[in-house]
């Protein structure tokens, strides 16, 4: 029984591994916008900065998503 509920908690948790790249990925390229943005105005680097924060925010979650399929590659 415990075995069951033990493999059963470990799908769950391995679900949510995975559910939460989508969201890590949107949320990278939020923020480097809001950065970007937010450089734009404080120091009038329009158009440059909102950009640069995006792609900052793409690469960011680009490297984390490459972590992940790393790890995953390891598993047995």
């Amino acid at each position: 029984m415990r075995a069951k509920v033990r493999e059963r908690s470990r799908k769950v948790w391995e679900g949510a591994r995975y559910a939460s790249v989508g969201l890590e990925f949107g949320l990278s390229v939020v923020i480097g916008y809001l950065i970007g943005r937010w450089l734009d105005q404080r120091f009038d680097l329009a158009p440059w900065g909102t950009p640069a924060g995006v792609i900052l925010g793409f690469i960011a979650a680009l490297r984390s998503l490459l972590k992940i399929a790393a790890r995953e590659e390891r598993k047995p």
